[in-house]
């Protein structure tokens, strides 16, 4: 498998809606989190609760992010 670096998908981003940029960095920020063990180990705390019927509204997600 290729790897992709930045400069090769940098023009794609720049093409997002707004939302779908809010969306990108929510991902992003949840991978570069996701690096850490304490960070692991919450992420997979949440993901149990997600799967256990506890969601969370996209605009609420916004705001916990700080995105809105």
């Amino acid at each position: 498998m290729d790897t992709m670096v930045f400069s090769e998908i940098k023009s794609q981003l720049e093409q997002l809606s707004h939302d779908d940029m809010l969306k990108a960095l929510a991902f992003l920020r949840s991978r570069l989190r996701a690096e850490t063990a304490e960070n692991r180990e919450y992420l997979s705390r949440i993901h149990a609760e997600m799967d256990a019927g506890k969601k969370v509204r996209w605009e609420d997600l916004k705001k916990q992010l700080g995105l809105s």
